[in-house]
């Protein structure tokens, strides 16, 4: 019976948080069709492929840049009016 009273004063005193969280709940079974458990199934699907790609994002940047291979330069040439001094 605490976790009821606790949950009850919980919503009441985050509101805004409690309204969005029934709206989204309204949503989700609207376009989940009233299917709960399909609807279920792809919302943790949906979670775990945004947790995916925020891990390898994060891998990602933590990667250092790849390097360009450096095109080697032909040495320079001298000019013919150095040659004939």
């Amino acid at each position: 019976m605490k976790f009821f009273e606790k949950l009850g004063k919980l919503f009441a005193a985050n509101i805004a948080y409690t309204v969005i969280l029934v709206f989204g709940l309204i949503l989700f079974m609207y376009f989940a069709g009233g299917d709960l458990i399909a609807g279920i199934f792809t919302a943790i699907s949906a979670l775990v492929v945004y947790v995916c790609i925020a891990l390898l994002y994060a891998e990602y940047k933590k990667m250092p840049a790849a390097s360009k291979p450096v095109a080697k330069k032909a040495p320079a040439k001298k000019s013919a009016k150095s040659k004939k001094k």
